[in-house]
């Protein structure tokens, strides 16, 4: 018998899901659903929790979706793929999952899955579709239309005299491209190795550059990136890599000087006052890095990962206003707006605007079922509000769960003993 069990008496199961299903915690909801063993459940029982779990399956497909969409018309279709794979994969009304598998199929240029397959999808899926039952959306056999169709849905993505000259780069060069865009590093190296020396322009150099960083072949990638930014200064991506290669490879001094004379030639300059920001911080140069963060917000750069660090440092100092005026400037979570959660941890770790937060914490959850930082941080809320039961189930659910880092295995045993 668990602690929980042994304090409050065993809980009704039913009774825990409906108050998920009354606060709208979905994928919590959906999570417990899927741990209750059915055979023990009344017919009535069982029909009622199937009901909730395909609601909330619908309700996250709903939300997958529209975020899907929203990828889509920002031009990243590897993140619309994500979202798109989850909504087929959880909704459970079949005009919803419809409506995924349509987005899905015009994104992968495949063909959309015929009545009968839809069909025979939801039969294998049955009431509680969840992620992990989605089929392959490619499908099998996927052909040389459907590359092209990629191909030109990322061309479609770039600035118009951009996308000219990738068009006009060679079918191998594209080849490459399109394999390193979708992730699959490996083939894309093999593919760039085909690339005719004729046609390794800066384009060739600054793509493979990119992918020989992410591959950890440091001395060929800052070579390839260099290559490409001497002759298109101003192409970001191989900058953004060179900055990151010369980062993690500790070449701090190389690294503040490409940053301070992009600056000096008026080239992506909020961007490198908030690396600037970063690196003073690293430093201990706290005044310096809040100066520089300064300098990158004055011109418009919001990088999230700045003004974290910013608002953090500015917390440390005691400077609790100024850390809130950084955090605030995190843009709102979720579909519906609502405080971002890193902002709302800021209040909880305070003390205020505690229902704000857990909104915030809830939707956050929503968007990531398996983080269990969400579930803690809706936890610890009830806690803070002195709902103690209502944080049980989460508290109880976090200790069973293994694997945990250990600074939020931490922060769950004080939870438990917050609610003995």
């Amino acid at each position: 018998m668990s602690l929980f069990k042994s304090l409050f008496g065993k809980s009704d199961p039913l009774a825990e899901l409906g108050k998920q299903h009354a606060r709208g915690e979905w994928a919590a909801l959906l999570a417990g659903a899927k741990r209750l063993e059915r055979a023990e459940l009344s017919p009535e029982v069982s029909a009622q929790v199937a009901a909730w779990e395909a609601e909330a399956g619908d309700r996250l497909a709903e939300l997958n979706l529209e975020e899907g969409e929203g990828a889509l018309r920002l031009g990243n279709p590897l993140k619309a793929r994500e979202h798109l794979e989850l909504a087929v994969g959880q909704a459970c009304r079949a005009e919803l999952r419809a409506r995924a598998e349509q987005r899905l199929a015009g994104l992968t240029g495949g063909s959309q899955a015929s009545p009968k397959e839809t069909s025979e999808t939801a039969a294998a899926c049955g009431s509680g579709c969840g992620p992990t039952c989605a089929a392959d959306p490619a499908g099998e056999g996927a052909g040389e239309l459907d590359a092209t169709g990629r191909l030109e849905l990322l061309l479609a993505t770039l600035p118009e005299n951009l996308a000219g000259e990738y068009s006009g780069a060679g079918a191998a060069f594209l080849q490459a491209w399109l394999a390193a865009q979708e992730g699959e590093d490996a083939h894309a190296l093999a593919l760039f190795e085909q690339v005719p020396a004729t046609q390794r322009g800066p384009l060739f150099h600054a793509e493979r550059g990119v992918v020989l960083a992410r591959n950890r072949q440091p001395a060929m990638a800052e070579a390839d990136l260099r290559a490409a930014l001497k002759a298109l200064p101003e192409l970001f991506h191989p900058f953004d890599a060179l900055v990151t290669l010369l980062a993690v490879t500790r070449r701090q001094d190389e690294l503040e000087q490409l940053l301070r004379q992009a600056l000096d030639d008026g080239r992506f300059v909020g961007y490198c006052w908030a690396r600037l920001a970063q690196l003073e911080a690293g430093r201990g140069n706290v005044a310096a890095a809040l100066e520089a963060g300064g300098q990158a917000l004055a011109e418009g750069e919001l990088d999230p990962a700045t003004v974290v660090m910013c608002a953090e440092l500015e917390e440390r100092l005691g400077r609790h206003a100024e850390a809130e005026t950084w955090f605030a400037r995190l843009p709102s979570g979720g579909c519906g707006g609502g405080a971002h959660p890193v902002l709302a941890e800021f209040w909880l770790r305070h003390g205020k605007n505690l229902d704000r937060a857990l909104e915030s914490f809830k939707g956050a959850l929503r968007h990531e079922l398996d983080n269990p930082r969400w579930l803690l941080r809706i936890a610890q809320v009830y806690i803070a509000k002195g709902w103690k039961k209502d944080a049980v189930g989460p508290i109880e659910s976090l200790l069973a769960r293994g694997g945990l880092p250990e600074e939020l295995a931490g922060e769950v045993r004080a939870a438990a003993e917050a609610i003995r």
